[in-house]
């Protein structure tokens, strides 16, 4: 997982906004990353290429160049609906699937005029036996590679949903695109695009933040070929299933395409879907649970945090970890995210507290106190907290020995466990929010063990 981003110290990572150079010399020992395209031939990898059986590479659409594996039309007269996928040989459930890609040179003639400087990762897909001759696309989720135009915005790493449907904050999404949040990417520069897939979880990461995010993929029954997959018996919700790249019409180059396989997530525990808070969590404090919004009203004359009791600390221990919460604070509002903790008593000597702050807009010199800084430990590399009465998202991953944590979709910070500031904390232990005698309100809160 930390092969994500450079594993920075805190004070490090104050100065590196460009945290991409330093991701690789830096990742731990023990992650493998398999390399699924050798650099030399496509030895491993089957083309289907639209009015053609498997295996027949039309055109020599699909080779390698230089050490690139490339997409290719110049043996095209015109494009002519040839869309084509180059299917891996093995099939994957949990993963990190990341590749570097750039568009070059014009659109073959006869290309959709949507299909300009357009590609995809196929991922969850049909095999590639299962594809009907003149199919145009499998089913599957697309991870749609997209470049920009001269004008205009053009965001890469979007939801394609060829034959299939997933959940968006809790409900089905049937639309057959979604676009992300991310950078227009234009000219001929290398893109860096991940797709984490845990569960039934899906981020689409650009350059190490999370652009979007989906939940639940699964078969659409009013589509035709997913109808004749779930008839051959295919269970409707996808676990995982075939990657493969794309062509669409528009010269492309991947010049690295790995995956790391990951282990089954743990469910996610859900503290807030109680009727009450006693029901997960234990707190003195002066918190109220309603509608699935937990909120914190600080009594009359009550200042300072050292109240640990008041704390709000989620039943159970969690060593590697996987969370996610909405907060919202007021102007100047304080409290903190606190994990591994081996002594509710004493949280701030013996756990990690990633800040929630009422940063200011626009505030540049940031400390361990601004949103998304680690305590102890540095600052956030970015302000990337909203203003304050809204709602800000938060995502903390802990695994494989490092801490991200991700504000908004950005990831701000990136530590290690055993750096030399947090070395002595516990490596597992409580869950929980402190009450700093401010307003707080959280929700959406969720955890699972890794």
């Amino acid at each position: 997982m930390a092969a994500l981003v450079g594993l920075l110290s805190a004070q490090d990572s104050v100065a590196a906004q460009d945290s991409a150079a330093a991701k690789d010399s830096a990742a731990p020992k023990e992650q493998k990353w398999l390399q699924m395209f050798n650099g030399r031939d496509l030895t491993g990898w089957t083309p289907k290429i639209r009015g053609h059986a498997a295996g027949v590479n039309f055109a020599d659409t699909f080779r390698v160049v230089d050490g690139l594996l490339t997409v290719n039309y110049d043996k095209y007269d015109a494009f002519e609906r040839r869309f084509g996928h180059l299917f891996y040989k093995t099939e994957f459930s949990n993963y990190r699937l990341r590749a570097e890609y750039r568009f070059v040179g014009p659109q073959v003639k006869g290309g959709p005029g949507w299909a300009f400087r357009n590609s995809g990762l196929m991922i969850h897909g049909q095999s590639v036996a299962s594809m009907g001759k003149d199919q145009n696309f499998p089913v599957s989720i697309e991870v749609q590679l997209l470049g920009g135009r001269e004008k205009g915005e053009r965001s890469t790493a979007n939801l394609c949903t060829p034959g299939t449907n997933v959940v968006r904050n809790g409900k089905l999404f049937t639309p057959h695109c979604l676009d992300s949040k991310s950078e227009t990417y234009r000219g001929d520069g290398w893109v860096t695009v991940e797709v984490e897939v845990r569960g039934d979880k899906i981020r689409h990461l650009v350059d190490g933040h999370t652009v979007l995010e989906h939940e639940a993929p699964q078969l659409d029954p009013r589509d035709g070929q997913a109808k004749k997959l779930l008839a051959d018996g295919r269970d409707k919700m996808l676990h995982g299933g075939t990657i493969s790249l794309q062509s669409e019409s528009h010269a492309v180059h991947f010049r690295k395409v790995e995956i790391l396989p990951l282990e089954q997530p743990g469910k996610w525990a859900t503290p807030l879907a109680a009727k009450d808070l006693a029901t997960n969590c234990k707190t003195e404090g002066n918190w109220t649970l309603a509608d699935g919004v937990a909120k914190l009203t600080p009594s009359d004359g009550q200042s300072g945090w050292q109240r640990y009791n008041h704390y709000l600390w989620m039943n159970g221990d969690y060593a590697e970890f996987e969370a996610e919460f909405d907060y919202r604070l007021q102007a100047r509002g304080n409290s903190g995210f606190y994990f591994h903790v081996g002594d509710v008593a004493r949280p701030v000597a013996t756990g990690v507290e990633v800040q929630l702050y009422a940063t200011a807009p626009g505030k540049k010199r940031l400390t361990d106190h601004d949103s998304g800084g680690i305590i102890p430990g540095g600052p956030p590399t970015s302000n990337a907290t909203k203003p304050p009465g809204e709602w800000n998202h938060m995502h903390v991953l802990c695994e494989n020995g490092v801490i991200l944590v991700t504000l908004n979709g950005r990831l701000v910070h990136t530590m290690r466990l055993d750096h030399k500031k947090i070395a002595g904390r516990p490596q597992t232990g409580s869950i929980g929010f402190q009450d700093h005698s401010l307003p707080l309100e959280l929700r959406n809160w969720r955890v699972r063990s890794l």
